[in-house]
């Protein structure tokens, strides 16, 4: 497909059409909202407090009762495929009596030695490895020899966001790996809502859920954006020339603003426009070319900074110009901002700014007219403002 026959709108709509739409976000629980989702800690803490039955939850032993459940039919199933491997009979262990987390193995000094939760019973003990968002890595040897230095009779648990391999311990045990997905299921169908449990561990638990099961929001949309990745590969030649025209698109545009500022006595300084002589601490801002093309808008402002912003009355300047321009027409005085960086004079704001009949250099210019080149101008009315009260721009 040559350049000059290039037609962006009937490539981005044919594109656009095989393209499926992306899978949506679940939304955000409150593990998101504290940005703890990925830590595993924080997720052992509330699954110790959900498998301690003394806890003030009302759950009792669901969890540990829904884990021993699963830990019973997943052995039975892994023995007849692979009768070597050996496990302790959990289905003998009774009521728990001690939740621990990162419990340090013996003789450990360092935090990587330690086992995420503890389930222990009178005569009996489970250590449990709680992966989230990292591989396995743990060195289960030392953990299983804490759990027999207790004299009490272990078992290990691998509870990971997918299967794991099978990996044979020392001494031929090994550690049971169960989902996270698997327990939460086995959970929800054991559940039994009494007056005994409040309000608040209902939230608790609802919103646990809904974290485990958004780790699990890429993998249920696999095959959605497989397709979209395949759609992207037999059309990348495509792709990638409609995104080269936006690069050049937004490139113009920044150049006609640069020069309609010129036009009118105005040079780029870092991120802003300023008068060219500098007399004043007066700034216009005007964000980048492609902001104002994805929105088909023209937003900016005007500002004063430095030292005038340090020396001048803030509150007293920003008043006086929230009202001076509050009914002219596409001003957004209402909006205006102050701060220790700079303050605000004006915004102006035009929507659905791009038309096919006018271009958009005459269109800036024509506003950059109307704002600093008419003899009652607004930026004008700024200035004088600056000189009668003497706040020049000192070097």
């Amino acid at each position: 497909m040559t350049n000059d026959k290039f037609d962006i709108t009937k490539e981005v709509a044919l594109i656009n059409a095989k393209l499926p739409a992306l899978p949506r976000r679940p939304r955000k629980n409150l593990f998101d909202i504290l940005k703890i989702q990925h830590r595993e800690i924080r997720n052992s803490n509330i699954l110790a407090y959900f498998f301690n039955p003394n806890e003030e939850h009302g759950f009792g032993s669901l969890f540990y009762d829904s884990l021993q459940e699963l830990a019973i039919e997943k052995i039975k199933a892994i023995k007849k495929s692979h009768p070597d491997i050996l496990f302790n009979e959990i289905n003998s262990f009774d009521e728990i009596k001690e939740v621990n987390t990162e419990e340090h193995t013996k003789g450990a000094k360092i935090k990587t030695k330690s086992i995420d939760i503890v389930l222990e019973g009178e005569d009996w003990v489970i250590a449990i490895e709680n992966k989230i968002n990292h591989y396995l890595a743990n060195p289960l040897n030392i953990y299983w020899a804490h759990l027999k230095s207790k004299k009490k009779t272990p078992f290990g648990i691998l509870l990971t966001l997918f299967p794991y391999r099978i990996e044979k311990l020392k001494d031929g045990f090994c550690f049971l790996n169960i989902t996270h997905k698997e327990l939460i299921q086995r959970v929800q169908q054991n559940i039994q809502l009494t007056e005994e449990i409040s309000d608040t561990d209902i939230f608790y638990l609802r919103e646990y859920f809904k974290n485990i099961e958004s780790h699990y929001y890429h993998l249920k949309n696999t095959p959605e954006m497989n397709k979209i990745v395949q759609e992207i590969i037999d059309n990348y030649s495509e792709i990638s020339e409609i995104l080269k025209k936006k690069v050049e698109a937004e490139k113009h545009v920044e150049s006609q603003i640069n020069e309609a500022f010129s036009e009118f006595g105005y040079v780029k300084a870092s991120k802003w426009f300023r008068r060219e002589d500098k007399k004043y601490d007066l700034y216009f801002y005007i964000p980048p070319a492609s902001e104002l093309m994805r929105s088909n808008s023209l937003w900016l402002c005007f500002e004063i900074r430095n030292h005038t912003n340090q020396d001048i009355d803030r509150n007293e300047f920003q008043e006086y110009f929230r009202m001076k321009f509050a009914e002219l027409p596409n001003f957004q005085q209402d909006e205006l901002v102050s701060s220790n960086q700079r303050t605000h004079a004006f915004i102006y704001k035009q929507v659905n700014f791009f038309e096919n009949e006018n271009s958009f250099v005459e269109k800036f210019k024509q506003v950059l007219e109307l704002l600093i080149g008419e003899a009652h101008s607004p930026v004008k009315k700024v200035e004088n403002y600056l000189k009668d009260r003497k706040h020049f721009f000192t070097f």
